[in-house]
């Protein structure tokens, strides 16, 4: 190192030490004086506040209380005045009759008769018959003839011959039972078989008496194969 370099860093040296120690200086008299011009920072003269006065405040004027007054609602006064009645016009039922047969549908029953109140008509014969189509006492898959024989005293009466004759299975020659075989039906029951299922066909059935001489009117059957038709039940019944 050249002796001109070693003088000026020296002297670098020496104000860089002078100007720490000036430095070091003033920040020592700012601390004992901080009202010092030196200090930029110097506290600033607090302005000094007025004593507070005792000043009177509002006085507090009362307010006033209202007064809820109820006023009386209104009295509804019933009037004497007669709410009118409607008045109720009777309309008209039209009855409208039907042309025509319909064949009722009847319950199954084993023992049907007459009512108790009816009185057949004097007739020519004997016995006067009634008749009503139904469902079987067997279900839908069979029909038939069946019926009972009643007297004068609304007994029953057996071995009274019936005979029923027609379209198959009976045939022209027919086919004739005493009352009382079929009792499923009353104690003077009778029962022709006419097919395992409903059938169509025309049947004529007639009671008889032991010589063949007719004791009623001839009794014509009809069935359409109607499973709630598939029974047609004949009562006969003692007329003189």
């Amino acid at each position: 190192m050249s002796e001109s370099r070693a003088k000026l860093l020296n002297t670098l040296t020496m104000l860089l030490l002078m100007l720490t120690a000036l430095t070091c200086a003033c920040y020592g008299l700012i601390f004992l004086a901080p009202d010092n011009p030196l200090n930029p920072l110097r506290p600033r003269a607090q302005a000094a506040q007025p004593a507070p006065i005792d000043t009177p405040g509002p006085t507090d004027t009362p307010t006033a209380t209202a007064t809820r007054t109820r006023t009386p609602r209104p009295t509804n006064t019933p009037t004497n005045t007669p709410i009118p009645s409607p008045t109720l016009t009777a309309t008209p039922v039209v009855t409208q009759t039907l042309s025509g047969t319909a064949t009722p549908e009847l319950v199954p029953t084993a023992t049907v008769g007459p009512p108790a109140s009816a009185t057949p008509t004097r007739s020519p014969f004997n016995y006067t018959a009634r008749i009503e189509y139904q469902r079987s006492i067997y279900g839908l898959n069979w029909a038939g003839i069946a019926g009972y024989v009643l007297g004068l005293d609304r007994k029953h009466q057996t071995n009274i011959v019936i005979r029923a004759w027609g379209d198959p299975p009976l045939g022209a020659q027919g086919q004739e039972i005493a009352s009382g075989i079929a009792p499923q039906y009353g104690v003077s029951g009778f029962e022709f078989t006419l097919g395992s299922q409903p059938v169509t066909g025309e049947w004529k059935v007639q009671l008889v008496a032991d010589d063949g001489q007719p004791l009623s009117d001839v009794i014509t059957i009809r069935m359409n194969s109607d499973p709630r038709t598939n029974l047609a039940f004949i009562w006969f019944e003692q007329n003189h």
